[in-house]
């Protein structure tokens, strides 16, 4: 086997470089989600207690984190921000005397840089 010349090795780390590059790059593509750009619809139930709407208004504020963890888990940190959700649909119900359940669909939508 011979040896290489300086130019082949420069070109060999320079094709390495470069698939490092595509590969780093490809990467990066992946922290980037651009606002608007949406995922199929998660949903978020909880219960509150109270009285006078003070439960569905807990159950209401429970429910949206529930959401955004269950975006999170399901499509990554860049999605769990209710803010930006689309196609909010909420359906609240009142339980027994003091118990409300809430439950929200929304498609999980990205809106900034990650990472």
């Amino acid at each position: 086997m011979r040896a290489l010349s300086k130019s082949e090795i420069a070109i060999a780390a320079a094709a390495l470089m470069a698939i490092a590059g595509a590969g780093i790059a490809e990467a990066r593509h992946g922290y980037w989600n651009p606002r608007g750009a949406c995922q199929p619809a998660v949903e978020g139930i909880a219960t509150g207690t109270g009285i006078l709407g003070l439960g569905s208004a807990k159950a209401r504020v429970a429910a949206q984190s529930n959401w955004e963890f269950a975006a999170e888990d399901k499509y990554g940190p860049g999605f769990a921000n209710f803010n930006y959700a689309r196609d909010v649909q909420w359906d609240c119900k009142k339980g027994s005397i003091l118990l409300a359940k809430c439950v929200v669909t929304a498609k999980p939508c990205g809106a900034r840089l990650r990472g």
